[in-house]
């Protein structure tokens, strides 16, 4: 009876991989929690009123970090196919699932793109972009639409400097490496943090055309960049997933690449905002998003430039 009521269909979630433009199904860490919470509306109200406080997100979060949650990381290694190889330490080396789970990856792992008129992807996730802001509105068919004064917390200068300019959602799963780092180079602001929910960010969610990233907790932070103006970048919170956790130092010069930040246990999204006129997103990224794809990509690869500037 309650699975009838929850919803148990699957959803097929069809992601591009870049580098061969081969369509696959993404594996969904938890799928079957997912049906129960997301599965149908009856299910997104039982979570929104029960699962999507902080204090649940506290309580699993210190668990994680506890040496108690180091048996979940052979068996997540093993489940979700991650490549130990690409890591910093050895896996024996993690004193707790969050310890591994924000785990650093050797520089050789994710070289970056040091093309100074290159916009690289600020972190390893599944890619949609929007060239062109609707006026004040994100707008995809499959979610519910964002309004940009919702989603910078009734932030009218900021909506103003962003309309009609472009944007990017990278959405993380929990396979996935979860440090975020720079796109561009230049001198970051304060990250602020706006307080909200904790839903997930996975496309059960979205799909229930919950307004996610304007409800959750989230932070924003503008970038100074050297030669793209001024650029904001957000970091979403998550189902589980209440802490964000900032490593760079504010109001010194950084480099494209150098890391932001990092999310513990769950899955979790990046936003980052260009004025309008400055850049362009690159055409096979834009053509996938245009088909509702989503493009599999890592930190520190190509994903946009500087646009040619019209006399």
């Amino acid at each position: 009876m309650l699975k009838s009521i929850l919803g148990s269909a699957t959803k097929q979630i069809e992601v591009i991989k870049r580098k061969s433009g081969e369509k696959f199904i993404e594996k969904i860490y938890g799928e079957d929690a997912m049906k129960v919470f997301y599965g149908s509306p009856a299910g997104a109200a039982f979570t929104a009123k029960f699962l999507t406080n902080k204090w649940i997100s506290n309580i699993y979060g210190a668990y994680n970090d506890s040496g108690a949650s180091k048996h979940k990381i052979e068996e997540f290694v093993n489940n979700m196919g991650i490549d130990v190889s690409e890591s910093e330490k050895d896996i024996s080396e993690y004193h707790s699932f969050n310890d591994f789970f924000a785990r650093k990856l050797h520089p050789r792992a994710r070289p970056i793109n040091r093309l100074s008129s290159s916009i690289i992807s600020p972190g390893d996730g599944r890619l949609l972009v929007f060239p062109k802001i609707s006026e004040t509105t994100l707008s995809y068919v499959k979610w519910a639409p964002i309004q940009l004064i919702d989603l910078f917390q009734g932030n009218e200068s900021l909506v103003e400097r962003y309309k009609n300019g472009s944007c990017a959602i990278l959405r993380l799963c929990p396979s996935d490496y979860h440090r975020f780092h720079f796109p561009v180079s230049g001198k970051a602001g304060i990250t602020k943090t706006v307080p909200g929910l904790l839903h997930s960010v996975n496309p059960y969610a979205l799909e229930q055309q919950i307004p996610v990233y304007c409800m959750n907790k989230r932070t924003l932070c503008e970038l100074d960049s050297d030669q793209f103006g001024k650029v904001l970048l957000m970091e979403v919170g998550a189902l589980f997933v209440g802490t964000i956790v900032q490593t760079y130092r504010p109001a010194v010069q950084v480099e494209k690449g150098d890391e932001k930040g990092y999310f513990k246990f769950g899955g979790s999204t990046c936003i980052f905002f260009f004025e309008n006129g400055i850049m362009e997103f690159d055409t096979d990224i834009v053509k996938s998003s245009e088909q509702g794809l989503e493009t599999l990509v890592q930190m520190g690869e190509k994903i946009g430039h500087l646009a040619e500037r019209k006399v």
